[in-house]
């Protein structure tokens, strides 16, 4: 298996097998105003590439952790099917959206998305949700003395 795309982005939407996959607002980090932070809504979008001995249904996990390997929400564990490559193709493709709703930040870090396919990762995405460094710089005066 190949990952031909993968992001977190603000919103996705996939169409049939090896159609095409829409991403809106791909992201890698995020500097909320305040913690405990919440995404409201994102995706997890991703398009696969299969060669026809990898055709048939696939365990996939996508689990979202610290840099400690702790997970922030239970992974999502679902069942994918590859569906045969077709006669003239030497692959196929396919499309894979995760929507999550109200995805809670407690603390600043780096978190990592882990997309597992029958427990083997295939991908990993960094999702840096820090304090915003121009609140530092704006602290600091040009001459180096910390303000409050």
């Amino acid at each position: 298996m190949n990952i031909e795309i993968a992001s977190i982005c603000d919103a996705a939407t996939a169409n049939g097998m090896g159609g095409r996959l829409n991403i809106l607002g791909a992201f890698d980090r995020a500097f909320p105003p305040s913690f405990p932070f919440v995404i409201p809504q994102c995706s997890a979008a991703f398009r696969i590439r299969y060669q026809r001995s990898e055709a048939g249904v696939h365990k996939l996990q996508l689990v979202i952790e610290d840099v400690c390997g702790h997970a922030i929400v239970p992974p999502m564990e679902s069942n994918i099917p590859l569906e045969p490559v077709a006669a003239g193709f030497d692959t196929a493709a396919v499309n894979l959206v995760l929507n999550m709703q109200r995805l809670q930040i407690q603390r600043p870090d780096k978190y990592m998305v882990r997309l597992l396919v029958d427990d083997e990762e295939i991908a990993t995405l960094p999702l840096y949700i820090l304090e915003d460094p121009r609140k530092k710089q704006a602290a600091t005066s040009s001459d180096g003395e910390v303000r409050n």
